[in-house]
């Protein structure tokens, strides 16, 4: 019978023993696994900034990029203006006409002066006269402009041309006259005729 109370008692001992490791257990598992969420927490969190610290960065670097590109393409833009305006001077100077064609005629009493000015208005010419030259200034229109109009050939010249014609012999220039009509201008030059006098031999 003690036998049988030692062993109940030994048994009740070891269940209390069980009991109560099982109980530490319990316990322990329950503050690691606050731990481990407390630890998850602070994981997440970390990432959560890290992912924010990226984010922002790359923001930083996509707007430094983008400006980047932004002054880089208004370079190539201000450089093509630039090349564009050149082109268009040289282009304008390759079609310009070389001369306003002209015809000299002499006469007895007077020089004539013919230019055929296509296209050309009255305010757009100057004829300007000394005693030996005749200098005239014509600026030829640019021809048609607009949206959907492209030149295939374009040979007739156009801008600012000046043309000098020395003359062989003075002119009057008071009385010279310049008439402009149906695009040709005709300008009169009289002559100063030399007079002179058959002197008598004696």
């Amino acid at each position: 019978m003690d036998q049988k109370k030692r062993l109940d008692t030994k048994n009740k001992d070891a269940k209390e023993e069980i009991i109560s490791k099982a109980g530490e257990v319990k316990e322990s598992v329950s503050e690691k696994s606050v731990e481990v969420k407390q630890k998850a927490s602070e994981a997440k969190d970390s990432v959560s900034d890290k992912s924010k610290e990226l984010r922002e960065s790359a923001s930083e670097r996509t707007e430094e990029l983008r400006s980047t590109a932004e002054k880089m393409v208004n370079d190539l833009l201000s450089t093509l203006r630039e090349k564009q305006e050149d082109l268009g001077k040289t282009i304008t100077e390759y079609t310009a006409p070389n001369t306003p064609y002209v015809d000299l005629i002499s006469t007895p009493t007077e020089f004539i002066i013919i230019a055929d000015l296509p296209g050309v208005e009255k305010e757009n010419l100057s004829v300007d006269v000394t005693n030996d030259s005749v200098t005239i200034k014509v600026t030829f229109p640019e021809g048609m402009e607009g949206e959907g109009i492209n030149y295939i050939k374009r040979e007739r010249g156009f801008g600012e041309v000046t043309r000098n014609l020395e003359l062989p012999y003075e002119v009057k220039i008071k009385e010279a006259s310049a008439n402009f009509e149906d695009s040709m201008l005709t300008i009169n030059l009289p002559k100063k005729i030399v007079e002179t006098q058959k002197l008598e031999i004696k």
